[in-house]
Parts: C-alpha cells; structure tokens; sequence
C-alpha cells in the first residue's frame, strides 16, 4: 500500500472525531470560551474532561467559572475552581435540556436557554454567593437546537423566530432587533453603542447595524469572506 493511504487512515479517524464529539466512547466535549471584551457568547474553541453518565450538551468557561448543562436539564456551576455544584434549573419546558449558556462580563448573572413545549429563557443573578433566578420568559422559537445567547455590557441578547431580542439587565424590557433570513454571526461597537448582525437569505448574506433598542442604522449586502468582527473593527 502506498504512503498516502497510510496517511490517509488516521487524518480520517482524526476528522471524525472532530465531527462527532459528543458521541458515546467520546472522552472530550467542546468547550465555549465565553472571555470576550466584546460580549461574544464564545471567543474560541478549547476542550474540557466529560461527565461520567452524563450527556452534556453545552459548556461555557471563563476565567476560573464555568457551567454544564446537560441533556436532561441538569445545570452544574463551577466556581473559583471549587468543582460542580448544582443549580435548580428552573424552565417551565415539558423537556429541560439545556441548550445555550451565557454569563456576563461580571460574572453576576447567567442566562440559561433550556426546555421545549414551551422553551425558557432563565435569567440568575448573583446575590451573595447565591444564584437566584430572577427573570423567565417563554420563547417562541421550539427548534431543539443550541440559539445565540450573550451579554454585551448591562444588556442580554438572544436569537428568536423574527431576529434578536435585547434584554436590559436594569428594568428587563425587551426590544426586537429584526431581520430577514438565518442569523449567521453578532458583532458589537466597542463601546457597546451598536449591534452588527450578518444574516442570510437564500444564499444571499447581509449586515445589519442596530441600536440596542431595535432601531435599524443601516442594512447593505454582505460580500467580506472573513470574520465579521475583525473586519468590523479594521473599518473602524
């Protein structure tokens, strides 16, 4: 057999592994790495050890805090490396998977998307030393699927049936930032005045500039090939 194929057999193993990584005999999860000056939900990719009897699916880090959730609606913290301890993960949802995970800048208050029929959104703040919930709302977005969720300064957003959804962390009003087509990629201004949305609509992507409250800035036709946050940032 010649040398390429000799190569070939462990790269496809390799890619397989990368494809696949919450599979059964998998020892490793992916991990999102939530550290971001901009507020992005994940920064980079890295890898954590798995739960034993657990299906994990989403896992968020940064700095010595980070949170598990798993597939049957189990929520574990770990904080200043003192290892997992539970939160009462409280969806209203008929199933309480977790999907999407997101923790402030601050590291006081966590957003958890979970459940399905219907699928919450649970907002905890951080009181001494305690996790308390203290806002939940039903979504209407259903697709059993890990959504956008992120903090950009004293604000929460999240991916919904017609765009984003802006929370205000002070007085929990929501504002609907729409627009056609599937979200792609989430951007903010360096002083957190703008939102950058990438989307696309049949093959076609645009951005789109909004303010926190909804208001529309701008919209025009996509063509970068890159990431849509360097590229912003080498405009500005």
């Amino acid at each position: 057999m010649e040398k390429k194929y000799f190569l070939a057999i462990p790269l496809f193993f390799l890619l397989f592994s990368f494809l696949f990584p919450f599979r059964g005999g998998v020892d490793r999860y992916f991990a999102q790495d939530v550290g971001s000056s901009e507020g992005a939900q994940a920064s980079r990719i890295s890898f954590v050890p798995p739960f034993p009897g657990r299906e994990c699916t989403c896992y968020i880090a940064d700095g010595d805090f980070s949170a598990a959730g798993f597939l049957d609606g189990t929520l574990l913290l770990n904080e200043k490396n003192s290892g997992f301890k539970p939160l009462d993960n409280r969806t209203s949802g008929k199933y309480q998977t977790v999907y999407s995970m997101a923790v402030s800048e601050g590291l006081d208050y966590l957003a958890v998307i979970s459940g399905v029929e219907p699928k919450t959104l649970s907002v905890y703040q951080k009181k001494q030393d305690t996790w308390t919930q203290v806002r939940r709302f039903d979504l209407k977005n259903e697709e059993r699927r890990s959504t956008y969720l992120a903090f950009s300064d004293n604000m929460l957003l999240y991916e919904d049936i017609s765009g984003i959804t802006a929370v205000s962390l002070t007085t929990f009003r929501q504002y609907n930032l729409a627009f056609d087509g599937a979200l792609k990629e989430v951007a903010f201004g360096p002083e957190h005045e703008y939102v950058w949305v990438l989307s696309d609509e049949e093959g076609k992507s645009s951005v789109h500039i909004f303010l926190y409250d909804g208001s529309l800035i701008a919209s025009a036709p996509y063509t970068g090939s890159g990431n849509l946050r360097a590229e912003r940032l080498v405009e500005q």
